[in-house]
């Protein structure tokens, strides 16, 4: 299985919204209609933690590909990257960028090309 930026930025942004009056956890199946691929979903979480952008309270193993999660926040490094990818326009722009050099970079580098490409468009 391959990381999903799409994905892992459509997962923090629902993580973001998540009411916690509402009085349930967030957890695997909260993502459900982003995606109905259990263990890619359980994969993309996984590499949100291994990024230290999300934590978890705990992880349960399903089978053997596929782990829940009770999330607990988005950290403050997860939320400097969502916020560097959050806009719709930036966001798709970065996309056309990582597809004219096949469509894979680092983590740092969509981050760095998101932001270069949200200061240039605030004229700094």
């Amino acid at each position: 299985m391959k990381r999903d930026l799409d994905l892992m930025r459509n997962i923090l942004l629902r993580i973001e919204a998540f009411d916690p009056k509402c009085g349930h956890a967030i957890r695997l199946l909260t993502f459900k209609d982003l995606c109905d691929d259990l263990p890619m979903l359980s994969l993309q979480i996984e590499l949100l933690i291994d990024a230290g952008f999300i934590e978890v309270d705990s992880e349960i193993a399903l089978d053997d590909y596929t782990k829940d999660f009770i999330i607990s926040r988005i950290t403050f490094a997860g939320y400097e990257y969502l916020d560097s990818v959050r806009n719709d326009t930036i966001w798709e722009s970065v996309k056309k960028r990582l597809a004219s050099i096949g469509g894979e970079a680092s983590i740092d580098i969509v981050k760095s090309l998101a932001s270069s490409m949200l200061l240039k468009q605030l004229g700094l």
